[in-house]
């Protein structure tokens, strides 16, 4: 059974390549992030996700043979065991909020009208949290979101490459980050960046 805790800081190891999904079951991290499945993997994936007592995400607009309409939607939870959806997608948001699985809305920072843009369909938003990608521009904007989302998680994604964006990401008072890259996965990224 998974757990379902919203730590104060947390890295959410995001899998795009499954060869590394023993290193993602390793860390010390509740979650992980299926960022590259299909239809085909999802119930073994999930099951072994599971299986060390972490919370299944998947990237529901990057699920290969996977329609995202309310049948869908309700497979991901009911059959494929999802716990939670990161998506662009309002509709899906909606849709899985029906489900009881936790939605992280990702939003797309490429200049300031998209920043603009998002925060105001964001007002009202009763998801869980988002994901602002790239990082570097999350450290930018992240207050204006805080503002908007007072009792959301704030996460980064996107680029983050070394230990001193995911403190810098920590110490600036974002809730978390989501990533691809394996060396910041270790326990000992974890304990250190909690001091």
């Amino acid at each position: 059974m998974p757990i379902m805790t919203s730590p104060s800081w947390r890295v959410i190891p995001s899998v795009r390549d499954l060869r590394t999904l023993d290193a993602a079951l390793s860390s010390p991290s509740p979650d992980v992030l299926l960022s590259n499945v299909h239809i085909g993997n999802l119930v073994s994936l999930s099951s072994r996700v599971h299986a060390m007592r972490k919370n299944v995400f998947v990237q529901s607009d990057l699920i290969g043979g996977f329609r995202a309409d309310p049948d869908g939607i309700l497979l991901l939870r009911n059959n494929f065991k999802v716990d939670g959806v990161f998506t662009s997608s309002h509709q899906t948001l909606a849709l899985a909020k029906r489900t009881g699985m936790r939605r992280y809305y990702r939003v797309a920072l490429m200049d300031s009208r998209s920043v603009t843009t998002a925060l105001q369909a964001l007002k009202g938003f009763q998801g869980d949290g988002v994901e602002l990608l790239p990082a570097a521009v999350a450290l930018d904007v992240h207050a204006q979101f805080r503002d908007v989302l007072p009792d959301s998680e704030i996460l980064a994604g996107g680029f983050i490459r070394t230990d001193e964006m995911l403190s810098a990401l920590r110490d600036a008072g974002l809730s978390g980050a989501t990533t691809s890259n394996i060396s910041l996965w270790s326990e000992h990224h974890e304990i250190s960046t909690r001091n």
